[in-house]
């Protein structure tokens, strides 16, 4: 009996593991009829819209990633960045070294080739740059390239020392000093900068340009430090003239009254300030004169703006050369612009003893921003 119940139990097991095979055998074949079902749906999709499926490659190439030059400017540092070699380019990243010597995103740009310009710069400082190329694929995945090489900058000014060959202009022939930005744009203010110590200043004054160019003398050559928009006259006499005297403050033809005149001629040729009707007032000038600076039309003397009258009496000694000509050649510097005043603002904006008038009117430098 007992052995009667074994056979009975290893046919029962041989059976079940018999069903079990040929369930698992048309599962088998069930998927793969599935599958064969499955791939020719996908093929005849792909048929019909023309098109395969596209597949993303394990690592995509990004191309080298270089910063072409740097090139310090005024107040700026700017970048040209170039990509080279095999791979893709959708961008750059830039990035600028800290104070703390951290490497920090500055900008993200979309283009293959691209310039960035850093504003976040001031005169005498270093600053650390470094850039890398960036690939956005189909599925929107970014994939970065290496980092260029770092490149260093000083934001600051050089010397260039030129002789000048254009016999039109009043310069022929005289060597001068200029000083430029790193990007070549001459520096119209070098005494921000640098400490200018010559021996002697000259004072050029274009007529037929209707602007002043002040000169350091250091040797045999001229630095230009300072240029002024002014207003000279049909009479105003052309030729080489030596500063007589000086005044704070002088009555002019009107009357009316200048600040800060230095004498050209004997017959009362001045730079002055815009003049006033009132005496001595710095309250009371003509608004229509100040907006008309740059234009000829004074009745023999240089009219400048206060500041630049200023500076002529604080730094020009009496003596100094003074050459009144019109000739259209080469100058250093472009003729200086001015914004007009309204007709109530019945001060000079560079006065320095007016700045409160300014302060209290929220104009100018005092404006709001």
């Amino acid at each position: 009996m007992k052995h009667l119940i074994k056979k009975i139990t290893a046919a029962a097991l041989l059976a079940a593991v018999l069903f079990t095979s040929v369930n698992i055998s048309a599962y088998a074949q069930t998927a793969e009829t599935n599958a064969k079902t499955a791939e020719g749906e996908t093929t005849s999709a792909e048929a019909t819209t023309g098109g395969a499926i596209a597949v993303t490659p394990a690592a995509i190439t990004v191309k080298k990633t270089s910063i072409k030059s740097v090139i310090p400017g005024k107040t700026s540092v700017r970048l040209k960045l170039t990509s080279s070699g095999k791979g893709k380019i959708t961008g750059f990243q830039v990035y600028k070294k800290n104070s703390d010597s951290d490497w920090v995103l500055k900008t993200q740009i979309r283009k293959s080739k691209a310039t960035y310009e850093d504003t976040k710069v001031s005169y005498g400082n270093s600053y650390s740059y470094r850039a890398r190329a960036y690939y956005v694929d189909e599925d929107g995945n970014t994939h970065y390239g290496a980092y260029s090489k770092t490149v260093t900058v000083k934001v600051t000014i050089h010397q260039e020392k030129i002789k000048v060959k254009d016999k039109k202009s009043i310069l022929y022939g005289k060597t001068i000093i200029l000083y430029k930005y790193g990007d070549g744009k001459v520096v119209t203010d070098p005494t921000k900068y640098v400490k200018i110590r010559p021996d002697k200043y000259v004072l050029y004054v274009n007529k037929s340009k209707d602007y002043v160019t002040a000169y350091a003398v250091s040797g045999k050559n001229l630095i230009p430090v300072k240029s002024f928009i002014c207003s000279p006259g049909a009479v105003t006499p052309v030729g080489r003239h030596k500063t007589l005297t000086k005044y704070r403050w002088h009555e002019l033809l009107g009357p009316c009254w200048g600040q800060w005149c230095t004498k050209v001629t004997k017959d009362g040729i001045y730079f002055h300030s815009i003049f006033s009707s009132k005496r001595n007032s710095n309250s009371t000038i003509s608004v229509r004169a100040y907006n008309k600076l740059g234009t000829t039309c004074s009745h023999g003397c240089i009219r400048v703006q206060a500041a630049s009258a200023k500076w002529i009496y604080d730094n020009c000694k009496v003596g100094t050369s003074v050459v009144i000509y019109t000739k259209n050649g080469y100058e250093p510097f472009s003729k200086p612009s001015i914004k007009k005043i309204p007709s109530w603002h019945t001060w000079d904006p560079t006065d320095p003893t007016a700045q409160k008038l300014c302060k209290k009117h929220k104009c100018h430098k005092y404006a709001k921003k």
